[in-house]
């Protein structure tokens, strides 16, 4: 996701899906800090991928964001 839609409500959803799938132990406060980033960085090497940045990929996994379909 882009910076301008990484809003609180947004990182707090993210919060509560990864906290849900056991990669989160921090408040839910809607700030992309260290906890976060490390949430995210342990989700998304669990699929191979070893950031702390939300990938898109991992967005739609955690059904955040839509996948654009073309199949339709």
């Amino acid at each position: 996701p882009c910076a301008e839609d990484l809003t609180p409500e947004f990182i707090a959803s993210v919060q509560r899906a990864l906290q849900v799938r056991g990669a989160y132990r921090g408040p839910i406060n809607g700030q992309m800090d260290a906890r976060t980033r490390a949430g995210i960085r342990r989700y998304q090497s669990a699929n191979g991928l070893d950031s702390g940045l939300l990938s898109s990929e991992t967005g739609r996994q955690l059904g955040l964001i839509s996948a654009n379909r073309t199949d339709q």
